[in-house]
């Protein structure tokens, strides 16, 4: 049985946050644009239009540490808990930037409408929303990949009924848990992943970017071409491009990653994730791990989530 290591839960949950502000400037920028007037992403920024500061992040690490504590408190996934986390975490007014699925859907459940209804629906919730909070569930469950299954699917649902917002965040919920175990070999991270979340199109954006690594495409071509929107099809696809396709470099998979523009923040944080699950805290830049906001409170979450895993073995 592959062995979970706490560095490994450390670095996802703070590899998530450390994409999220690494990104948070840039979003809604054209790569293009990046590349002319920052060149590479190496350092946080400031970002006064959003009133945020250089090393602070957004609605992404704040939905995850609501998930992170869920999982604390109850000693589990729990939906409803999970659910009054978000509508608490709405409540607080620092939304930074909430999806508007996200947005509907909380108000329905302020509402009063149950978490396994609330979620929004149609071809428009196939955001990014659920991918991008998923990284606790998948470290939680890393042991039990069917409950990781259906519990990714069910904390999904309740903001995004959608077929492929879910898929999604089970690609990612499987690549970090199989990273967390510390069992993930990045040449069939892909067809594993596919295997797992079975034929959709996130799966097939997927292969595309295996395509694209097995072609040794440059990132700028190929995430211009994989997309980096909130379409969680696009996300998710060029997460894993960045991840894999520098897997022992967390810096550099998650710069390449916020340099795809657009929806960059996701994009950093899903591929800081997966990246910091695969390499641990140590792999993290120090300097990134010590200017991130809230470092050693998501770190404290982190360790909390391997106690319960590694307690659960004994």
């Amino acid at each position: 049985m592959p062995e979970p290591d706490p560095s490994r839960f450390s670095g996802c949950l703070l590899g998530l946050a450390i994409g999220d502000a690494l990104g948070m400037p840039l979003e809604g920028m054209r790569a293009s644009n990046i590349r002319k007037r920052v060149g590479r992403v190496r350092d946080f920024m400031d970002a006064p239009w959003r009133m945020l500061k250089a090393g602070q992040w957004t609605d992404d690490t704040k939905m995850m540490l609501c998930h992170a504590r869920s999982i604390l408190d109850r000693k589990g996934v729990v939906v409803e808990d999970t659910a009054r986390k978000f509508v608490a975490w709405f409540e607080s007014g620092d939304w930074r930037g909430i999806g508007g699925s996200t947005y509907e859907s909380i108000q329905r459940l302020r509402a009063g409408v149950p978490p396994e209804e609330s979620g929004a629906r149609g071809e428009m919730a196939a955001g990014n929303g659920a991918a991008m909070r998923i990284a606790p569930v998948g470290l939680v469950d890393c042991l039990d990949l069917e409950k990781l299954r259906r519990d990714v699917r069910e904390v999904s649902m309740i903001t995004h009924a959608n077929p492929e917002a879910v898929a999604g965040a089970q690609a990612v919920a499987f690549a970090v848990a199989r990273a967390a175990r510390g069992d993930l070999e990045p040449g069939s991270l892909i067809t594993e992943t596919v295997d797992f979340i079975g034929p959709c199109a996130v799966s097939d954006r997927l292969l595309l970017a295996g395509d694209f690594l097995d072609r040794h495409m440059e990132p700028e071509e190929a995430l211009a071409r994989l997309g980096t929107s909130g379409y969680v099809v696009e996300t998710v696809a060029s997460a894993f491009f960045c991840f894999l396709r520098t897997p022992g470099d967390f810096q550099e998979t998650v710069s390449r990653a916020v340099e795809g523009g657009l929806d960059a923040d996701t994009t950093g944080a899903v591929a800081g994730a997966i990246s910091g699950a695969f390499n641990g805290l140590e792999g993290i830049p120090e300097r990134w791990r010590r200017e991130v906001e809230a470092a050693e409170e998501i770190i404290e979450l982190a360790e909390g989530i391997y106690h319960l895993v590694s307690g659960s073995r004994a």
